[in-house]
């Protein structure tokens, strides 16, 4: 062989060196390429199927913010004496304790009305206890006679409806402090009795 015809195969192995070398470095990028759009894909579809997750859960965590304002309750004592039953014949004698349950908001002006009003609260109770059986009076379950008790003390217009006194005792809260705030927030609305709790003794017999 001539060196003219082997220096012409010498170029054509190099151009076909040369082509397979870009061949297989075109197929590496493209092998690359659909890699990452694969990827990708992949990444996108899982976004998409759990961002509804997450709204469901923060829609669900708005629905169970509470909204509704619970009251602070209180007890204010408003009777603490002996009340007498003869419906049997005989008579008794019960050592009674009342409470109303209220707001907090509501306890200051409530305990000087109850302080103004001893007669009205005893009749009322007294009127009750003369009427009920023994059974009532000592039974372990006192909710009947509590529910009479709430409708007697309004049924007299004890504590029925804030009165005119007690926005004197929270301007009165006001000045004690300075002249700053007042004792507590703005009066509540809504009922002023939310229930009504009576602790008893036994009856003890007498004779009268």
């Amino acid at each position: 062989m001539s060196d003219q015809a082997t220096d012409k195969q010498n170029v054509n192995d190099t151009e076909v060196s040369g082509k397979r070398k870009r061949g297989g470095l075109k197929t590496a990028v493209m092998t690359l390429a659909l890699l990452l759009a694969e990827a990708g894909l992949i990444g996108a579809g899982f976004m998409m199927f759990a961002e509804p997750a997450r709204t469901e859960a923060s829609d669900t965590a708005v629905q169970a913010a509470p909204t509704a304002h619970e009251p602070d309750l209180a007890e204010v004592l408003i009777f603490d004496d002996h009340l007498f039953n003869d419906a049997s014949g005989i008579g008794f004698m019960y050592s009674t304790r009342v409470y109303l349950e209220i707001d907090e908001r509501d306890k200051a002006w409530l305990e000087i009305e109850a302080q103004g009003a001893p007669g009205k609260i005893e009749a009322a109770l007294m009127s009750i206890w003369k009427s009920a059986t023994r059974r009532d009076l000592e039974s372990d379950e006192l909710g009947a006679l509590e529910a009479r008790v709430a409708r007697a003390l309004v049924g007299e217009g004890l504590f029925d409806r804030r009165p005119t006194s007690a926005r004197a005792v929270d301007d009165a809260g006001r000045d004690a402090q300075g002249g700053g705030s007042p004792m507590s927030a703005d009066l509540p609305d809504g009922p002023i009795i939310h229930d009504v709790i009576v602790v008893m003794e036994l009856g003890r017999r007498v004779n009268r």
